[in-house]
């Protein structure tokens, strides 16, 4: 790494003393880059965006006009610590785009893994932890201490709310939001309502035809079938808990805080997280 010295850097962009850039970052005008910020190889940097430390910032980022990336968190208990931000490889953020730094209470740190794609005036809040290849449409709403699974999809205008989690290959539809977790492969659409299976993206990641058929009927005995949550998660696991697939499923159910949400056909009066 070396002190942001280059052709690449526009002479109206602002380069603080304590940035360190790859050669070959390219800078556009009017940038503001300051505090402990260190970006990797392979990244553009479009005018008007604003990069704050502590940040490290990975080879490959896109990062574009007006997005502000590792401002500090908009929380309460925030008293100007050092916390920071931590980015991966090859993610875009387009125009707009906010994430903040973490909170000492969530453990310091924000975190996106590689090859995201933020669309327009998304946001990712404090501590949030997002996985890779993870898709946020424009205006999605990450609140802090989120987690985003792998490959999950946030619809336009969607949100989600502090401390809940959304599976791998789960997606949330436009002006969708959640106030619980949502499990793997789940389709959510509307306010906290689940309404079937990701197949789609299912059949995009390569899942077999046995686990997407076993998918099928563990979301039939969750939702469908009346059950309370507990018996329904032990019958899933007995006929089907040999396949990874399902068994991150249930896993990721049975750990919940916050619990999930019913399906539209379920009466939400035999829904707890609590056994």
């Amino acid at each position: 790494m070396a002190l942001a010295v280059s052709d690449s850097v526009h002479t109206t962009a602002v380069i603080g003393p304590d940035v360190e850039l790859a050669p070959d970052v390219v800078v556009g005008p009017y940038s503001v880059i300051e505090g402990p910020v260190r970006v990797g190889p392979g990244c553009v940097i479009e005018s008007h965006a604003c990069l704050n430390g502590p940040l490290v910032m990975g080879r490959d980022n896109f990062v574009g006009h007006g997005a502000v990336l590792g401002k500090c968190p908009q929380s309460r208990s925030y008293r100007g610590e050092p916390t920071r931000l931590i980015i991966g490889n090859g993610n875009t953020f387009r125009e707009y785009v906010t994430i903040h730094r973490g909170t000492v209470e969530g453990g310091g740190e924000t975190v996106l893994g590689d090859r995201n794609l933020l669309m327009i005036s998304s946001h990712v809040g404090h501590d949030a932890r997002v996985g890779n290849g993870c898709t946020l449409v424009n205006c999605a709403l990450v609140a802090g201490h989120v987690i985003l699974g792998d490959n999950c999809i946030l619809s336009g205008h969607s949100a989600v709310q502090q401390r809940c989690r959304v599976g791998r290959l789960a997606m949330i539809g436009g002006m969708g939001a959640s106030t619980k977790d949502v499990p793997p492969y789940v389709l959510q659409q509307g306010y906290n309502c689940v309404t079937g299976l990701n197949m789609v993206g299912m059949r995009r990641a390569g899942f077999s035809p046995e686990a997407i058929d076993a998918m099928r009927q563990a979301y039939r005995i969750l939702y469908k079938e009346g059950r309370p949550q507990h018996q329904a998660l032990e019958l899933i696991d007995t006929d089907f808990g040999h396949l990874a697939e399902v068994r991150e499923f249930v896993t990721f159910i049975r750990t919940s805080v916050v619990g999930i949400n019913p399906s539209r056909e379920i009466n939400r009066s035999n829904w707890t997280n609590v056994d």
